[in-house]
């Protein structure tokens, strides 16, 4: 729905978004359900228990830092960003990608057609 204060359809609405509800919660599990979404490989239980430490736009790119990794997001034209609680009726029911927090929120990603075009890029830092 155009205009909710919890569903985003841009970058830069989404990293307020997640700016304002998800920073500083923990993560539970990190799910990509589009095989083609995930642009890197790494074992996504290596996120969890990790704190979301900033949400931010960086071009048309939405990066968000964890405390020990960070995951790149490409919305493409489509995709949606929306915060609900996890059990929620509003929760898409064919996502691209879910961050479960431990609080009993989740960001869901999710696009209007059944290819899967939302990218993740999951990168360790840089040593």
């Amino acid at each position: 729905m155009p205009g909710s204060p919890n569903k985003a359809t841009d970058v830069a609405t989404a990293a307020k978004l997640i700016s304002d509800h998800a920073v500083g919660a923990t993560l539970s599990s990190f799910r990509v359900f589009g095989i083609n979404s995930l642009k890197t490989y790494l074992d996504l239980d290596a996120l969890k228990d990790q704190v979301l430490e900033s949400a931010e736009a960086v071009e048309n790119i939405l990066h968000l830092r964890f405390t020990h990794h960070s995951i790149d997001i490409d919305l493409q034209r489509t995709g949606t960003v929306a915060w609900h609680a996890i059990d929620s009726e509003s929760a898409s029911k064919n996502p691209t990608g879910r961050f479960t927090f431990s609080n009993g929120f989740a960001l869901t990603l999710a696009e209007p057609a059944k290819t899967k075009r939302i990218a993740f890029w999951v990168r360790e830092p840089s040593t």
